[in-house]
């Protein structure tokens, strides 16, 4: 009988029942807490990735607009259908991370692409592609070395054989020392690009003297479409809004240099950009000069002279009823890529702005 109660009491003792539901309790807390603790850590590293790919890209986007600010304030050498990439280096104020170094790409005419990247911690990276536009009040391309737009167009040639040609289309280099003196400024055409006429016109000119020794171009002598209008309308605008000056543009700085009636310039030194002889001006070149550009002659303005000078870029006359072109001298007129390229840094006459961009990495 008692050994019968015993085993009854050892059957309905429960106080270790309690003990393994309190264990599987904890087991359960703790798990839930290391869920938890896991979950919270996950998000924590998920929003601080996010933070930091933001940071990236804001980077990203600040550099993006310091080669901008780059390519509105400095003298740069945009990428062409020949020579279709340039490498552009800006630099990265403090407090940023950015790329300083972009690979711009020509894609059309004034139209260009580049890609920035920019970053943040824990290797946070962002890569942007932007797309501009440069803008432009200058007409684009040239008609030849030299293109008369107005009526009555006649240029005097030298006489003799001898000094080589004295109005050429065909694409010269500038010089690589833009300070350069007399022959030192001698380059040789380019056999690789395509060369313009030599004289553009409207109307058949009247030429005099041995053009055949001195004319050059492909052709040497061609008949056109006006674009005077064009010519108007940058030069009534340079005027309107003052964006000249008195004194000549550099190649890392071209400038508007305005002759104005009844003033002449000496033409003695070296100079870039666009030089625009007004009605009753006169550009003199009696020494050595070296200009690199565009030489705009409106009504009787004129250029002329017996010193050694070279103009590198195209001459244009706009505004006359009859013009004459005296290089009866020593005056060289240039057809030039180059020369034209660089009117693009006249930060008064174009505009560079943000088109488009795109996150690709």
């Amino acid at each position: 009988m008692t050994r019968s109660i015993y085993h009854k009491s050892i059957l309905g003792n429960e106080k270790g029942m309690v003990l393994a539901v309190t264990l599987m309790l904890i087991a359960v807390l703790v798990i839930l807490g290391t869920t938890a603790v896991t979950t919270v850590t996950t998000d924590m590293k998920i929003a601080a990735n996010y933070r930091e790919g933001q940071v990236a890209l804001y980077n990203a986007e600040a550099g993006v607009e310091q080669v901008i600010a780059y390519l509105r304030t400095n003298a740069v050498t945009y990428p062409t259908a020949s020579a279709p990439a340039r490498t552009i280096t800006v630099s990265c104020p403090t407090g940023y991370n950015f790329n300083t170094s972009v690979v711009m790409n020509y894609v059309a005419p004034g139209r260009y692409r580049f890609q920035m990247t920019g970053t943040g911690a824990n290797n946070a990276s962002k890569t942007i592609e932007a797309h501009i536009v440069k803008n432009s009040y200058i007409p684009a391309g040239a008609d030849g070395a030299v293109a008369m737009y107005g009526g009555g167009p006649a240029v005097a040639f030298k006489v003799g054989a001898g000094g080589g040609y004295a109005v050429d289309g065909r694409d010269y280099p500038v010089p690589s020392n833009s300070s350069c003196n007399g022959s030192a400024c001698n380059t040789t055409a380019s056999i690789t690009l395509p060369a313009m006429p030599g004289l553009f016109t409207v109307m058949s000119p009247t030429l005099t003297g041995n053009y055949g020794a001195h004319l050059e171009g492909n052709p040497d002598q061609t008949l056109g479409l006006s674009r005077e209008t064009e010519y108007n309308d940058l030069v009534n605008k340079i005027l309107t809004e003052g964006l000249y000056q008195s004194t000549l543009g550099t190649r890392a700085n071209p400038a508007v240099t305005l002759i104005p009636n009844g003033f002449t310039l000496n033409g003695t030194g070296n100079g870039a950009g666009i030089i625009i002889v007004d009605d009753g001006g006169e550009l003199a070149i009696n020494g050595n000069f070296e200009y690199e550009g565009l030489v705009i002659l409106r009504g009787t303005g004129r250029v002329f002279g017996a010193g050694t000078g070279n103009i590198f870029g195209s001459l244009i006359t706009i505004g006359h009823a009859a013009k004459l072109i005296d290089l009866t001298g020593s005056i060289n007129l240039f057809y030039s890529s180059d020369a034209i390229s660089n009117l693009s840094n006249i930060n008064s006459l174009n505009t560079t702005k943000k088109t488009a961009w795109r996150d690709v990495v």
